[in-house]
């Protein structure tokens, strides 16, 4: 076996656990525990020309008529694409957490260069509850800068068979340069202890983006259902301000919580809810089965591959069918269990970084033989 050290790149600090919901300090785990972790490196990081910085920053914001989020556009890539070029060895190996390094003006030879995606721009773009201030110049550049880092890659790890089909017909990515891999877990351990199904507790879970993750829906749909029957309880938690915002007699709101009370509420909830409009992958709902929750969420973006069709819990089309259901739910205690127990079964066998890397080096070391 031709044993490899992998660097991994990351737009943040990737040893921080906090950058990622700790995706990147857990790839460095898993390699490590491998003896096959070379280097972390942060984007934008890397000894370079800080004049040459400032100005191509400057350029780039009066280019595209406005200075939030330019890191996808043509200036700041080729500033932070120069200094990772500069920054690794010739013969490397190297992981990337994203695309806004890439690409390369002119690609290194003997450097080696892979992606570990969550989604893809036209994905997120198409999506998104927030691309209004995006100027027409930006989001055209960003499609072609995207399309030419993807090419770069020697190859394209993805979370989900959903972000692979749309690198295939979108982007016209070989599908033979494709591997989709999975995650691993969140911070949230596993529950291992009986749960309540007959008192009908429901977990919105969001640390920001609310309107994304679907926090109007749930909002929405449990307001119809809580008329119908009282008896359903309803914890919002994730953001400072949800106390603030959210007043209704069948919903307990939480701003950000210490882990250990984060904690308590997967083990003491008996369903999990997120309708997400734009959750590429979503941890939290492999939090959510590691604790033996189902899930609720969406029929769209991976949510349908992670709640096992269906086997793990429900997917739904829209808010009335999403109301209904919640209604329904002190009727299915017997379902719920069933999928709960499920769910965390396939979840801990399936999901874990371990399994993610060793699919990640097993590709690698075949394409280095």
């Amino acid at each position: 076996m031709n044993k490899i050290k992998l660097n991994v790149c990351s737009l943040g600090d990737p040893t921080d656990p906090r950058n990622w919901s700790g995706t990147p300090l857990n790839i460095i785990k898993a390699l490590e525990s491998r003896g096959a972790f070379g280097q972390g490196i942060q984007t934008g990081k890397h000894p370079d020309n800080r004049l040459l910085k400032s100005l191509l920053f400057r350029a780039g914001g009066l280019y595209y008529k406005q200075y939030s989020d330019i890191q996808r556009g043509v200036f700041d890539r080729y500033i932070k694409s120069r200094g990772l070029k500069k920054a690794l060895p010739a013969h490397s190996h190297t992981l990337h957490m994203g695309t806004l390094d890439m690409p390369f003006c002119r690609k290194p030879a003997k450097q080696k260069h892979y992606l570990y995606c969550d989604a893809t721009w036209h994905l997120w773009s198409t999506q998104s509850t927030n691309m209004a201030g995006y100027s027409n110049r930006l989001n055209k550049d960003a499609e072609r800068l995207e399309k030419a880092a993807y090419n770069q890659f020697d190859h394209i790890f993805t979370i989900s068979e959903y972000v692979k089909t749309d690198l295939i017909e979108h982007y016209k990515i070989p599908a033979h340069k494709i591997t989709p891999v999975g995650t691993g877990r969140g911070v949230i351990q596993p529950f291992y202890g009986e749960k309540d199904y007959q008192t009908i507790k429901i977990l919105f879970a969001a640390k920001g983006r609310f309107e994304d993750k679907g926090g109007p829906s749930v909002l929405a749909a449990f307001e119809k259902a809580y008329a119908a029957n009282q008896n359903l309880q309803l914890t919002i938690v994730g953001q400072n301000n949800y106390p603030q915002l959210i007043d209704h007699p069948g919903i307990k709101t939480h701003g950000f919580l210490p882990i250990e009370e984060l904690q308590e509420l997967f083990n003491t909830h008996s369903v999990f809810l997120m309708p997400a409009v734009n959750e590429p992958w979503g941890l939290v709902y492999l939090e959510a089965l590691a604790c033996k929750m189902p899930i609720i969420g969406l029929n769209q973006n991976a949510f349908p591959e992670i709640s096992g069709y269906g086997s793990y819990g429900y997917i739904l089309k829209d808010i009335t069918a999403l109301a209904n259901l919640l209604t329904e739910l002190p009727t299915k205690g017997k379902e719920l269990q069933a999928k709960g127990e499920a769910g965390h079964e396939h979840c801990l066998k399936t999901y874990t970084w371990e399994n993610t890397i060793d699919k990640i080096i097993k590709v690698i070391e075949s394409q280095t033989l």
